[in-house]
């Protein structure tokens, strides 16, 4: 497979290099002016050609550009604040002009990250925006990736039902003017994505093909012990009685050890499978040494998912429409895996009558996959020793599991539908004044089966009592609560389960605005408002049940035992429920700006949203927004022309305030349903209980911004912008004592915490080299952020403190992690720790942890002279994000180089240490560097292995062990620098593509997650972030 990936490449290098030396285009100079609605010169603005964007350039101090194009292409003509324009070439003057934007906010396409939102226990996330309408909010969202050169295919992978193709222009809104256009939901920040419409007087045809490979993981992205590492850690565990048979075998999950100790016993044919000599032993744990299993080969394969689009364009002045269709085939990454989907767009404008627009949008998508039951490939594969064998029935929950066989009889299968329409109606009675509406409506239904076959591990645990041990272990069996000495009973005798799960979503969306926008005195004045209000229905029904004894092999036949529903009960576990939730939303939006001389503005808007989150209380309702700037365009300015090396120059300064739902809804006492188990399965009493106490104080969490930004140009060539921001957020969320007020004894939540963030933000496009064949172009975007609380209610404990999330402490950061102060092996290989009340005193007076009694931490303790002895490690969130992209232009071809950095996280390592292992689960290349022989605590910090003598003579051993793994060592930076594209992309000359009956024909080949530059060595060769595949991707695009 990866030689003929290649050849791929070297055809397609062969292609692009042939081609250009045969080919020609008709070529012509494109030159013109672009202007604002005033008829003031734009400098600054972007010009790309649409169909290659590396082929730009940019509008020179008096508005004027000169590119040169071939017959019939069509330029993108883009500035911030105004609306991006696209207009068909002409080898006369050509005169553009941009509208100001439907709404006038700080937005770009290059951005580090989202800013930190300032709250202590709601966590937010960008918000997907798709013409106008709120779409979904996306956790898994890395909102670097819209720095890459192919921004488009990344936000169209996010985005179901969309593809590249279908992208005209996005933006993203990361200030507090996202929640004054959107709403409370958008404090994480907006990407809004506009989708394409077709042009005036133009008829296409385009078709286009994406193949992409993924690449099987490798080890060398994992921190993991090979089969002979692994093995001489279970040898010296056996040494020190740690592998013996009732300690392995009785656990219920075991793996090489267990599988010997289990096959000693095994007589079969008139022999034992496994001898129990030392020679048929050695023998057996030889082979399982150079086993060295690679899971990813045998759990993952070599695939090429393939997409193809074809879209239709027309239009004239009365009506245009542009629709397209797709679909994906998936053979899948995993072996176990694989997806197709289809989708259909629709985007049709008619204009009936000179003041009346009318517009259509509709969306609809299908997915049909096969995905994991309750196991996953990659978590079984990352995590598993490789000293096991692929093809070996090792056990889990006590019976017979072979991961293979697992997948192939537990899986899950997916069905997703999801429809969207949309209505937009403009009416422009004068020339000041034009009214919207908005219509829209979207029903989605997520339907899934997870089936374990009778075949599957899952199911066969419910009749595993093959001995007297399992029989008393397995907790899927029956066990009478009125006699604790009555055997075990099987539940489920046939079968297997089904898990049935369905999510209905529907929502629907109205909105009406008025907007009037005109100028004054010959246009030194321009006044424009926006008033209006919206509105959002949206329901959710989840509900699910698992059906018992399904017979997957004898035709679904159902053989389910009463005796299940009386197991379930006892073990208070329901086998179905019902969860509808409802969101209500009504807002009311104004906005006006007040412009003089074009260069001199001034805005504000309001917003103030009602939701029905806090069920019938009217204490906190209605939840304000609102936002206040100045801006000054200092480039229409007459002394700027003295102003050299200066292009354009401008300067924005802004404040507000973002009102947000708060992680609680307790206005009123929140009361909750259950049904309690009373100790007796026929004992049936549904309930009430207070969840949350009344609040009546409750109110929303406020976050105050203040931003200022400075954007220049220089020489035509550099474009910079720069923006410092500082946010302060108020009655924020956090735990309050009770202290038994009303008898309610838990945690509640209140407005108690404050917090601030501050930071820079950067970004830089230079036009480095810029010729008749040659183009060379880099944008650089980097973003420094911290915050700090400076109000906090309650005090988190060392638990909490040293958890690999992190937790909220006065003074320091979110996500701060505190580390127990690491001392030093002592001469049997074990850990000790600086602690005020240690058991044991050093020669200086410090005092350390003892391994045989007193003076243990307490994980417990809060008070600030009880803590003052950890060690702050730093935070989860990183302080310093951005991306690097540099673009190549050589006559036709195209090259793209885009990598990303982060710094100033650190990461909890994962805690490998204890005092025993067990002999399925895999450890981290650490342990090569373990304690072995007295002395080797002076070059190593890696604890020894203990034996069982260590453990029955050493009282606290456990509590040190554990300890290690919350102390500094356990500590490593999140730094990184990755290639994270790296793309190829050839645009064949027009003439050519004439004679092949094609208006355009581009190819492109992207390689994607290429590898990792720089990492903490902590990590051993592991990624500090989430694993993605290493991909392949061939695009070819063609137009009719």
């Amino acid at each position: 497979m990866l030689n003929r990936l290649r050849r791929l490449f070297v055809s397609l290098i062969l292609v692009i290099l042939g081609t250009m030396s045969v080919c020609a285009q008709n070529l012509i100079q494109a030159k013109g002016k672009v202007i604002d609605s005033e008829g003031k010169p734009l400098a600054g603005v972007a010009v790309t050609t649409k169909l290659d964007q590396s082929k730009r350039t940019t509008t020179a101090s008096d508005g004027t550009f000169s590119l040169r194009v071939a017959e019939k292409t069509i330029l993108v003509f883009t500035l911030s604040g105004k609306q991006t324009v696209e207009q068909l070439v002409s080898d006369k003057p050509m005169q553009v002009t941009l509208p100001v934007a439907e709404a006038e906010k700080k937005e770009t396409t290059s951005v580090a990250s989202m800013r930190q939102a300032t709250s202590v226990k709601s966590t937010y996330y960008p918000l997907w925006v798709i013409d106008g309408v709120v779409y979904k909010e996306d956790k898994n969202f890395n909102v670097s990736d819209l720095n890459s050169p192919d921004a488009k295919r990344v936000i169209a992978a996010s985005l179901p039902g969309l593809s590249e193709q279908d992208i005209e222009s996005f933006r993203v809104i990361s200030d507090a003017s996202a929640t004054a256009l959107y709403g409370q939901r958008a404090l994480g920040g907006v990407i809004s994505v506009k989708t394409r419409r077709a042009n005036q007087g133009i008829n296409s045809f385009t078709y286009q093909t994406q193949l992409t490979y993924r690449a099987i993981p490798s080890y060398r992205d994992y921190n993991i012990l090979n089969s002979q590492d692994q093995m001489s850690i279970f040898k010296e565990m056996d040494q020190g009685k740690s592998m013996v048979p009732d300690y392995v075998t009785t656990r219920g999950h075991w793996g090489v050890y267990g599988y010997m100790y289990d096959h000693m016993y095994d007589y079969r044919d008139g022999k034992y499978t496994i001898k129990n000599t030392d020679v048929d032993r050695s023998q057996y744990l030889r082979e399982a040494e150079r086993r060295n299993t690679n899971w990813f080969k045998e759990l993952f394969q070599h695939s090429i998912k393939h997409e193809h689009t074809i879209s239709l364009a027309s239009g004239n002045q009365k009506a245009n429409y542009r629709t397209s269709l797709g679909a994906t085939f998936d053979p899948g990454w995993s072996k176990f895996q694989n997806s197709q989907s289809y989708y259909f767009n629709l985007n049709a404008n008619f204009k009936p009558h000179k003041d009346w627009t009318f517009g259509i949008i509709a969306n609809a998508s299908y997915l049909k996959e096969r995905g994991y039951g309750d196991f996953k490939a990659l978590d079984y594969a990352k995590t598993t020793t490789r000293t096991m064998d692929p093809d070996t029935y090792y056990a889990y929950q006590y019976t017979p599991f072979n991961i293979k066989h697992e997948l192939k009889n537990n899986y899950t299968d997916y069905k997703t539908g999801d429809i969207r329409l949309q209505a937009t109606l403009d009416w422009q009675p004068i020339r000041q004044l034009r009214f919207s509406t908005l219509a829209g409506i979207r029903y989605q239904n997520q339907y899934s089966v997870t089936n374990r076959t009778e075949r599957s591990n899952a199911a066969e645990a419910y009749r595993n009592v093959s001995k007297t041990y399992i029989r008393s272990g397995n907790s899927y069996l029956y066990k009478p609560l009125d006699d604790p000495t009555a055997l075990p009973q099987i539940v489920m005798p046939y079968g297997g389960v089904r898990t049935t799960q369905e999510n209905a979503y529907e929502r629907f969306d109205l909105q009406a605005k008025a907007n009037y926008n005109d100028s004054f005195a010959d246009g030194k004045h321009t006044l424009s408002a926006l008033a209006g209000i919206e509105f959002y229905d949206s329901n959710n029904m989840n509900e699910w049940y698992d059906a018992y004894g399904v017979n997957y092999e004898l035709g679904y036949l159902t053989t389910y035992s009463p005796l299940l529903f009386r197991h379930l009960r006892n073990q208070n576990l329901q086998y179905y429920k019902i969860s509808p939730t409802v969101d209500r939303s009504v807002s009311a939006v104004g906005n006006i700006e007040y412009a003089y001389l074009g260069r001199y503005k001034a805005n504000a808007s309001y917003r103030v949203e009602g939701t029905n989150q806090f069920g019938r209380s009217r204490l906190v309702r209605w939840i304000p927004t609102w936002n206040a700037g100045l801006s000054w365009d200092i480039s229409s300015e007459g002394f700027f022309a003295n102003l050299k090396p200066l292009s354009s120059l401008s300067t924005s300064i802004s404040y507000g305030m973002s009102g947000t739902v708060p992680y609680v809804h307790n206005s009123y006492a929140r009361l909750l349903t259950l049904e309690p188990f009373l100790g007796d399965a026929d004992l049936i009493e549904p309930g009430l209980y207070i969840y949350e106490p009344a609040n009546h104080d409750l109110t929303y969490e406020k976050m105050y911004e203040l931003n200022w930004s400075i954007d220049f140009g220089l020489w035509d060539r550099i474009n910079a912008s720069v923006t410092l921001f500082s946010r302060e957020g108020r009655d924020l969320i956090d735990i309050v004592r009770p202290q038994g007020t009303g008898g309610f004894v838990n945690d509640v939540y209140g407005n108690a915490a404050a917090m601030t963030a501050k930071g820079a933000e950067v970004s830089l496009t230079t036009q480095n080299i810029h010729t008749k064949n040659f183009s060379w172009s880099t944008t650089l975007t980097y973003s420094h952020s911290t915050n700090k609380v400076t109000k906090l209610n309650t005090r988190p404990d060392v638990t909490a403190l040293t958890s690999s999330s992190g937790a909220a402490r006065l003074g320091y950061p979110l996500g701060s992690i505190f580390s127990i102060p690491f001392y030093k092996l002592d001469g049997d290989g074990f850990p000790h720790f600086f602690y005020p009340n240690g058991g044991e005193t050093l020669a200086d007076g410090r005092r350390i942890t003892s391994l045989k009694g007193g003076g243990q931490v307490s994980w417990s303790a809060t008070d600030d002279d009880q803590i003052s002895y950890l060690l702050y490690s730093g935070t989860t969130r990183p302080t310093d994000l951005g991306g690097l992209s540099n673009s190549f232009r050589i006559k036709n071809v195209s090259l793209g180089v885009y990598l990303v950095y982060s710094f100033g996280a650190v990461k909890r390592l994962p805690a490998q240490f204890a005092t025993s292992y067990n002999d399925y689960s895999v450890l981290g290349k650490e342990f090569n560097r373990r304690w072995v022989r007295p002395g080797d605590e002076e070059r190593t910090n890696v604890p020894a292995i203990a034996n069982d003598n260590a453990r029955q003579n050493n009282k606290y051993l456990s509590e040190a062990y554990t300890y290690y793994n919350n102390s500094d060592v356990r500590i490593a930076k999140m730094d990184y620098v990755q290639l994270r594209d790296i793309s190829l992309s050839y645009a064949v000359p027009q003439s050519f593509a004439r004679k092949l009956s094609l208006s355009s024909l581009n190819l492109k080949l992207q390689a994607s997650n290429v590898f990792l530059i720089y990492a903490d060595k902590k990590f051993n060769g592991a990624l500090p972030y989430g694993h993605s595949p290493h991909s392949y991707i061939f695009t070819c695009t063609l137009g009719l």
